[in-house]
């Protein structure tokens, strides 16, 4: 019997039950621990300050969001402070009221970079919501600017992860299950936090999947290799230090030569010398006491103290030209200031680096001084960069309009949400307005300023003037409709219908889809008591642009006049209904004073 006991305890040693075959299969993903490599002892931590910024998804998905990142960057520490004598110092977490969508995280780093240009600190990083489906690609997780200061981070909670776990691991408890969803959140948190600092300190991808700079995310990761290691060493000793920049390209440049083959391939090695060539080459840091110039001068702008403000950067301005941080910070203290804005925002809008922010502040300055050759290319740089933000759409839009490049305005409008709606309607408007034929205009802009120039002698009363530029645009623009609407509109200022029916006859027949031509018109056959033409053109000029009341005015009395008062008074419901207000008919509405 006691040999038989023996026996069956010994199978029951060997035999897994359900429970323990879960159990193993828990342990089995348990993420690696992220540690240290090997490093020197060092003398002292090296304090580094950090400004943190959580959008408003982010914080709707992670309670107590700000302790939460203060602890993803003490786990972070453990591993920095050990192996490069490294503390990230978090300033604080500001809430960040940005829009759009974070699908694409080159918007939201975009949309980072325009709210902190890091004056002050030497990290900004943005967090934003987690991903609705797994994804292991490092670009879907978390980004930073290579040699920047800039990295937006996803939230790593996973409603499907711990769905999966629950499924999967159904007889283990609940707080087993939950421990090991935290474990593996905290493993992803603390790589991808690590893989995107490194980044913006020079490193890239390595092969080796369990590597912290691996392309893809696996929970395997633990350290980073040697030579990503000394990489980031470089990246430390010479970040912010101009006068060893050309130092720190030869060092670097000599570390990518001596990996081994195994750490990047052919590809890798290539897209590091390419992109280290060009920051290297181009881009200038601060001296450290000049860091904390940029700094104070960051300080009294937000203090509204401009002068100061300009006094303290003055300096900078002259010293770095290359340095977007301190030329873009002039550009939005001179714009706020209104002194010497133009000058200091081309000084910014210069740099092949600048913000789509920056392009804009100087792209409004080159309008405000009636340049539009020099807002044009600005705008079209500013569209290459804009992130999903509707507002800054919307910006563009105004401006495209502003410039009379119509189609970029549509392009811009169309994207900038529902606030982008009145815009296309305006842009509808002015091509209405101004007469475009059937295909597209080259030069566009061009062809819309010079028209709109032309109209604004006319309200002016210069009627002469504004038929010279019409004859000057039909020399620049051979056989468009524009100089014809001029032409017409110019006539109707004066006293003979049938030179005005003449104009604006020609007019309408070269520009069918332009509204000045149909709506005098009708106003030309109501003077001769054409009725049934006048009330033609005015409908037609109405499917046109149905935007000014006094068209509606001249339908409705002519309606009236035709004794067609069901007519008059569908044109009445439709006119409250579109302008909240009664109609009153009238033939001849203010300003139009031709007679028999």
């Amino acid at each position: 019997m006691r040999r038989l006991f023996v026996i069956l305890v010994a199978c029951a040693c060997s035999y897994e039950t359900p429970w323990t075959q879960q159990r193993k299969f828990a342990d089995s993903l348990k993420p690696a621990e992220v540690q240290p490599g090997e490093s020197a002892p060092h003398a002292y931590v090296r304090s580094y300050k950090v400004r943190a910024y959580a959008d408003g998804d982010y914080q709707a998905q992670t309670p107590r969001y700000a302790g939460h990142i203060a602890e993803e960057l003490t786990r972070a520490n453990a591993v920095l402070e050990a192996q490069f004598g490294v503390h990230l110092d978090l300033e604080g977490v500001r809430p960040w009221a940005r829009t759009g969508s974070s699908a694409r995280l080159r918007d939201v780093i975009a949309q980072l970079e325009a709210q902190d240009v890091g004056a002050g600190v030497d990290w900004v990083i943005g967090f934003t919501a987690s991903l609705d489906v797994f994804s292991a690609a490092q670009d879907q997780l978390g980004i930073a600017t290579v040699f920047g200061k800039h990295l937006v981070l996803r939230g790593m909670a996973s409603a499907a992860e711990m769905d999966a776990i629950d499924s999967a691991l159904h007889l283990l408890s609940a707080d087993d299950r939950a421990a090991l969803v935290r474990q593996r959140r905290m493993h992803k948190e603390t790589a991808v936090l690590l893989h995107e600092w490194a980044h913006t300190l020079g490193a890239f991808h390595d092969r080796a999947h369990n590597a912290l700079m691996a392309p893809a995310y696996d929970p395997s990761m633990a350290q980073f290799s040697d030579a990503t290691a000394r990489i980031i060493g470089l990246g430390l000793e010479y970040r912010g230090v101009a006068s060893r920049r050309e130092e720190w390209a030869k060092q670097y440049r000599a570390q990518i030569g001596k990996a081994k083959d195994a750490i990047w391939d052919d590809v890798e090695k290539q897209h590091v010398l390419a992109a280290a060539d060009e920051f290297f080459a181009a881009s200038q840091d601060l001296e450290d006491a000049d860091l904390k110039k940029l700094e104070e001068a960051s300080l009294r702008e937000h203090a509204h103290d401009f002068d100061k403000a300009r006094s303290v950067l003055a300096p900078l301005v002259v010293r770095y030209p290359q340095s977007s941080m301190v030329q873009e910070l002039s550009c939005a203290i001179a714009q706020e200031a209104h002194k010497d804005e133009l000058d200091a925002c081309r000084r910014a809008a210069r740099l092949e680096g600048a913000s789509a922010q920056i392009l804009l502040m100087t792209a409004r300055a080159e309008l405000d001084a009636h340049d539009t050759g020099s807002a044009l290319p600005l705008l079209a740089r500013a569209e290459r960069k804009l992130s999903g933000e509707p507002s800054a759409w919307m910006w563009l839009a105004q401006l495209d309009l502003a410039a009379g490049d119509l189609d970029g305005a549509e392009r811009a409008a169309s994207r900038a949400g529902k606030d982008g709606r009145a815009l296309l309607t305006e842009v509808r408007r002015t091509r209405a307005f101004v007469g475009f034929p059937p295909g597209p205009v080259t030069r566009e802009p061009e062809y819309v300023s010079l028209s709109l120039a032309a109209h604004e002698e006319i309200d002016r009363g210069n009627t002469a003037a504004a038929l010279r530029k019409a004859d000057e645009l039909a020399k620049a623009f051979p056989k468009t409709p524009a100089p014809d609407v001029i032409r017409c509109r110019a006539r109707s200022r004066g006293k003979s219908v049938p030179e005005i029916e003449k104009a604006c006859g020609e007019a309408a027949k070269g520009a069918p889809g332009a509204f000045l031509p149909q709506y005098i018109l009708g106003l030309v056959h109501s003077a001769r008591s054409r009725w049934a033409d006048a009330e033609a053109a005015l409908k037609k000029a109405i499917d046109i642009d149905g935007s000014t009341r006094e068209v509606w005015q001249s339908l409705a009395a002519v309606q009236l006049a035709r004794h067609e008062e069901a007519a008059a008074r569908a044109s009445s419901e439709a006119f409250r209904a579109r302008f909240g207000s009664a109609l009153t008919p009238a033939l001849w509405p203010k300003g139009w004073s031709a007679r028999n």
